[in-house]
């Protein structure tokens, strides 16, 4: 019978890289970029809805007159309020008995309970960040309640914060469901969305789409010799710009959807401090619940996201990569 470990096993260890590389979560440059600009908003707990001001539309009142005439003074309401509840969400791990016996001293390579750690964190980031592009109509009333995602917010119809675009015409995004043809210029181009919803000085800054068609892009532009935006270059993510602007490929947006977005009018409203609104648990021991010698830790995350302005905010959802 042959032994099972030879001579040279028996005296000699393996030689460990103690390096471990996650490749099970992808970047979003949407959630990048909210950090970036320090968009995340912390508001103290409190209350079971988020509530925030606009103006809706023209006050109206104004224009030519007699220089002797009368003046019949009369008001009109132009402003209301957004409405939204908090959404709650929840992730968990588990350091098991053996783990905990096994990764330690000599022997261990990896520390288990600091890479579970920041394993939790990434794994409910990219709950969030999921849940952001969904192309499913959020739950918005109260109990278990969605985040808002953007696909749902930039919409020409969709009733977002408890304001519907019937009731305020303002309130509406730039909506693409037809065009399939990626082009730069002309009627139902690039441009023209952009041109649409600018507004004053406001206009798209940032251009999110699938890697796919950030890859059509790049061919149309590459006539063009257009440049990558330093600063979105700098934070990880390859990009071109169009208008200066920088178009990025985001790993969770849905096929066939390009938004152009003013990140001025996006926030991210959170509850708990730290950069995102994450906050991660210390390991605590689950002796009650009848686990002795095993330890659990939680994420949780309450927060909204929250467009202020959604008229300078556009999206295609039919294009099509291959064209």
């Amino acid at each position: 019978m042959a032994l099972s470990i030879d001579e040279i096993n028996a005296v000699c260890s393996e030689n460990f890289d103690k390096v471990i590389v996650q490749q099970a979560y992808d970047k979003s440059v949407f959630w990048a970029k909210i950090k970036k600009r320090d968009n995340f908003i912390k508001k103290n707990p409190g209350g079971v809805n988020l509530e925030f001001p606009i103006r809706y539309k023209k006050l109206g009142l104004g224009g030519r007159v007699a220089p002797r005439a009368q003046i019949t003074f009369e008001s009109v309401e132009t402003r209301t309020a957004g409405t939204l509840y908090w959404s709650y969400q929840q992730d968990k791990t588990m350091l098991h008995w053996d783990e905990k016996v096994e990764n330690a001293g000599k022997a261990q390579i990896v520390d288990l309970m600091a890479d579970k750690s920041e394993e939790l964190r990434e794994d409910l980031t990219d709950i969030l960040c999921t849940a952001l592009f969904s192309t499913s109509t959020p739950s918005s009333t109260a109990g278990a309640v969605d985040i808002q995602p953007i696909p749902y917010i930039v919409d020409s119809a969709n009733t977002y914060a408890g304001i519907a675009v019937a009731d305020a015409s303002n309130w509406a995004s730039t909506e693409d469901s037809s065009t399939t043809t990626l082009n730069l210029f002309g009627d139902g181009s690039l441009s023209h969305r952009v041109n649409a919803t600018t507004f004053g000085q406001d206009t798209v800054d940032l251009h999110i789409m699938t890697r796919d068609l950030f890859s059509k892009f790049e061919s149309i532009a590459e006539a063009s010799k257009m440049y990558e935006d330093t600063e979105t270059a700098n934070m990880g993510f390859t990009n071109l710009t169009f208008h200066g602007k920088p178009v990025v490929g985001d790993a969770y947006c849905p096929s066939g959807y390009w938004f152009g977005l003013n990140m001025n009018d996006w926030h991210v409203y959170v509850t708990d401090a730290g950069t995102d609104g994450i906050q991660i648990s210390e390991w605590k021991d689950l002796f009650a619940a009848g686990f002795p010698n095993a330890y659990a830790k939680v994420a949780q995350w309450v927060g909204q996201v929250v467009c202020k302005r959604r008229k300078t905010n556009f999206k295609y959802s039919a294009l099509d990569y291959t064209l």
